[in-house]
């Protein structure tokens, strides 16, 4: 017997999520083929990913990077192919070869070749919250026609499908009859951030520097400041909302400063179900690659349970998480217009053009002056997302002076 393994193709992979994916396909040989890789500018760890694990195709879809990497490298390296751009992710993301599409580049960005990997019926392993938030919609009617499976690896859902399996109920992505059936409450947890317990007085004086220092996670600049103003968190439930599809009352998020349980599930008799880890990528990555079995082996050690603490968000701290909320009960394309003002207002934030306050009340004005509609297609979705983000850049050079 021929052993078949399965081939992935890992959308942007010199991220946190990427790197993580690259270990976890590497020490799972046996069982998976990397064909492919992309980066947006880090062209340098590009390279070094190209050596090291030998990928079919590599793709950079800046441009600039792109010339200066085949000014450096060539066309090819040893087995590696690389394309550019939104044609090279196409490629990628949908070509026959291809079984698993992990999605973890960060951003809007990542819509197209998700959708992509949708109509070629791949697994797409999904990383991405902002489309889930922007488009989940339309995600959702185009998965319902096709034979793709959509996997999350965000830990919270991630550790949500694992409980909701390991309970014998299946994993039906978006069917509210059969999640309101079967679950009574669903909870995620937060780590609070770096800013938990400062004073809300003092929050005018955060600068960028501090935003992106996250206590427990190591993420990407613009991941950690959603993190520290609990947007993160806000967009997971609005996820946890499209993947279960449960009424909003039942999807809430509680702090848990050590971020060791991830989620828990409440059924009708009264059961709570939690899922625990220490808090590493791998382990949501790998279940989710060989979904639905248990096959990689973490580095044995001790897990500690002592000290286990839960709280409330204090909402009022952060308005974003109650933004958020807000959006997941609207639907249609609220979250597109959450997501791209957020986005927009995170940008200007990191670049110290804003202050750390100014990103909800911005958000809060963008989505009370702009309408709600629903996008059918990814040309009206895209279209859409960016005129928000011309009306987010234009309040803030008129509102804040910043260019």
């Amino acid at each position: 017997m021929v052993l078949v393994l399965k081939k992935v193709s890992i959308l942007g992979s010199t991220g946190s999520v990427g790197k993580n994916t690259l270990e976890v396909v590497s020490k799972l040989h046996d069982k998976f083929n990397l064909h492919a890789i992309s980066c947006n500018k880090n062209i340098s760890l590009l390279h070094d990913q190209i050596i090291k694990y030998k990928p079919r195709i590599a793709v950079i879809t800046n441009h600039e990077k792109y010339k200066k990497f085949l000014k450096e490298y060539g066309y090819e390296i040893g087995v590696t192919r690389i394309l550019f751009g939104d044609e090279g992710l196409n490629e990628i993301s949908s070509h026959d070869e291809v079984n698993i599409v992990v999605a973890a580049i960060v951003g809007f960005q990542c819509l197209k070749p998700v959708i992509d990997a949708i109509y070629a019926n791949k697994t797409i392993i999904i990383a991405n919250k902002e489309i889930l938030v922007a488009a989940g919609e339309m995600i959702m009617s185009i998965l319902s026609k096709s034979d793709a499976k959509l996997l999350p690896i965000d830990s919270e859902h991630n550790a949500l499908l694992q409980v909701i399996l390991s309970s014998g109920l299946e994993y039906k992505v978006n069917n509210k009859e059969y999640y309101e059936s079967n679950i009574n409450n669903l909870t995620i947890t937060a780590s609070g951030g770096p800013f938990i317990d400062l004073d809300v007085s003092e929050f005018k004086n955060i600068k960028s520097q501090h935003a992106i220092k996250h206590p427990t996670w190591d993420m990407g600049e613009k991941i950690s400041v959603d993190s520290s103003t609990m947007m993160n968190k806000g967009l997971e439930i609005i996820e946890a909302k499209l993947l279960f599809n449960l009424n909003l009352e039942k999807i809430n998020a509680i702090i848990h400063r050590q971020s060791k349980v991830h989620a828990l599930v409440e059924f009708f008799d009264g059961t709570v179900i939690a899922h625990m880890s220490d808090p590493d990528m791998k382990i949501p990555i790998s279940y989710a690659l060989t979904f639905p079995h248990r096959v990689y082996r973490s580095p044995s050690k001790k897990f500690v349970y002592n000290d286990l603490t839960f709280e409330d968000i204090p909402i009022s701290k952060f308005p974003c998480y109650k933004l958020a909320r807000t959006v997941a009960e609207i639907g249609k394309n609220s979250g597109l217009i959450l997501n791209a003002a957020n986005e927009i207002s995170v940008e200007y934030f990191l670049n110290d053009k804003i202050m750390y306050t100014d990103i909800p009340s911005i958000i809060e004005e963008i989505l009370n002056k702009v309408e709600i509609i629903s996008n059918s297609d990814i040309g009206s979705v895209l279209d859409n997302d960016e005129e928000i983000r011309v009306i987010t850049k234009k309040l803030i050079k008129e509102k804040y002076g910043a260019s």
